[in-house]
């Protein structure tokens, strides 16, 4: 695909599309802030040097004198956003949020009631980066989201850093934890309590 040239008949579609999504960005970071899980993977699929899709107001870029590889992505990632629903519309995220305040409620009690939904955006986009879905999946994602949602309160849980969190991970997971598996923790653990 990268080799290929662009269609300019469908630069007009594509243009709408784009339109489509930025509306749908704006609604998005107006309730649930700049750190939904959607809007952050295409910003990560499209922010780059190759590409160079992201205008600096957190919007999708485009316009004709963009080469063919930038075309091509700016589709394909806008598609991608738009095909689906649980993350581009306010009600596909409500409903994804829904399921999984459910979980953690069913996981952990009380303590699962003190979650906001934009704590539950920003720990699904966490641990369901698909470049991250190994460690996920080995370490379950329920195990780390419901050890930070108990490390929000600190003094219950005496987690004071990311590596008392990456430890107590430890001692809940059977998994063994590789040096890339405990960076991905310590990420986890410093972008969800220093951007809250």
């Amino acid at each position: 695909m990268a080799n290929e040239i662009f269609d300019m008949k469908n630069y007009d579609s594509l243009r709408r599309k784009v339109n489509r999504a930025n509306k749908a960005i704006s609604r998005i970071e107006r309730v649930y802030g700049e750190d939904s899980w959607g809007v952050n993977r295409l910003y990560n699929k499209l922010d780059n040097e190759v590409y160079k899709g992201i205008t600096k107001s957190g919007r999708i870029r485009l316009n004709k004198s963009m080469s063919d590889v930038q075309l091509h992505a700016i589709e394909k990632m806008t598609n991608n956003f738009l095909e689906h629903k649980s993350t581009s519309t306010l009600k596909g995220i409500k409903n994804t949020i829904k399921e999984v305040k459910s979980s953690l409620k069913a996981t952990l009690g009380d303590i699962g009631n003190e979650i906001s939904d934009r704590e539950i955006n920003k720990l699904y986009d966490l641990v369901q980066d698909k470049d991250k879905r190994d460690t996920t999946e080995s370490i379950g994602a329920s195990t780390i989201w419901t050890t930070l949602v108990e490390a929000k309160d600190t003094f219950k849980s005496g987690i004071e850093s990311s590596d008392d969190y990456i430890n107590l991970v430890m001692k809940r997971t059977t998994a063994k934890l590789s040096e890339e598996d405990k960076d991905f923790l310590e990420e986890i653990y410093l972008k969800y309590f220093n951007k809250m």
